[in-house]
């Protein structure tokens, strides 16, 4: 069995390659959109036949996988879209086979056999939505460059041979975040065998004050990268309210507003790599005592700190991070929010038993 690890990797297009990147991303949007189309009208008629009391084995047959839609863009391609030569065609299978995953989200959570919250039913993209597309096959020519079909050789800034490692490359998705184009690679890795781990029992409590307090007295500050860009983050938001929309200096001010969340996000996602790995190399059991979110976030002064805090995303790292380790993690019914005021006291009391009314 094998598992997958996603390896993003900055690009560094030309010109005429920032243009096909983003004429592609507008490719996938319009074939996402045109198949969902589709899909609607189908499910009308098939909601107008039950109506009209046509049997079971009659109804038409809905389109709701990356095959069935396939089949269907071929047969209309050349009156949706007669520009499709231009657009390499795994970009429009990529865009039908989401659509497929998000069709099929969204009956498994009807029916409750999807874990997690209910999910909707798929909706159309704007042309403001995050410019991105995909391939099921790219190649690595060199240390420093990735050959994506129809486009070529694009540099990368980083060194993709190293981060690869010589696994099996899966789908690639070129994505565009605040002004940069990136490519995350899904790549293909045999499961190891986890090492026996002999170190040391925690307990890891979600505090309020800071941002983690283990058991045996060691705290894992919160960086806070939010509050302290919120200054920054308010008058670029200012500046581009005043801006007329659609204009160039509304976009470069956007663009502005991008790179300050951007940074935000890059500075979270360190902090809790960082804090994750720590956990995970150091100790052999982990007693997670999860914070009751729902609750906290509804509090007007609690949101904004247990929102930049992540303990979700530090969560879903930590057990990956440990399974590799062969560190064994037990994840706790939540506790409430008062309760997690002082999380040293509650980490060092959880440590020598459970709560009474934990």
């Amino acid at each position: 069995m094998a598992d997958y690890e996603a390896v993003k990797v900055p690009l560094d297009p030309t010109p005429a390659q920032e243009r096909m990147f983003r004429m592609y991303a507008g490719a996938a949007r319009f074939a996402y959109n045109a198949a969902l189309a589709h899909m609607k009208e189908q499910l009308d008629e098939r909601k107008a036949q039950i109506e009209a009391g046509v049997a079971k084995k009659d109804l038409v047959k809905i389109d709701n996988n990356v095959v069935k839609l396939g089949y269907w863009w071929r047969a209309n391609r050349d009156t949706l879209a007669p520009w499709w030569p231009e657009v390499a065609s795994q970009v429009f299978n990529c865009a039908f086979d989401n659509l497929g995953h998000a069709s099929a989200n969204f009956l498994k959570s009807l029916s409750g056999k999807r874990q997690g919250g209910p999910v909707g039913f798929p909706k159309f993209k704007p042309r403001a939505a995050a410019k991105a597309f995909a391939f099921s096959t790219i190649t690595i020519p060199d240390a420093h460059g990735v050959k994506l079909p129809r486009i070529g050789r694009v540099h990368t800034l980083r060194n993709v041979e190293r981060l690869v490692a010589g696994r099996a490359t899966k789908t690639t998705t070129i994505r565009c975040e605040a002004g940069r184009w990136y490519a995350s690679i899904l790549c293909e890795t045999p499961t190891p065998t986890p090492p026996v781990n002999t170190k040391p029992e925690v307990w890891v409590v979600f505090g309020l004050d800071e941002y983690i307090a283990l058991s045996d007295g060691t705290r894992l500050t919160n960086p806070r990268p939010y509050r302290h860009a919120l200054a920054d983050l308010r008058k670029a938001s200012r500046d581009l309210s005043r801006k007329t929309h659609g204009s160039a200096r509304y976009m470069d001010q956007q663009r502005k507003v991008a790179r300050i969340h951007k940074r935000v996000k890059a500075l979270r996602d360190n902090a809790l790599h960082a804090a994750s790995k720590q956990l995970a190399e150091h100790y052999g059991v982990i007693h997670v005592q999860r914070i009751h979110l729902a609750r906290g976030m509804r509090h007007h002064v609690l949101a904004q700190p247990l929102a930049d805090a992540a303990f979700a995303e530090f969560t879903r790292q930590l057990t990956y991070k440990t399974a590799r380790t062969g560190a064994s993690m037990h994840m706790h019914e939540p506790m409430t929010v008062e309760q997690h005021v002082d999380a040293m006291a509650l980490a060092q009391r959880l440590a020598t038993g459970p709560l009474p009314d934990a």
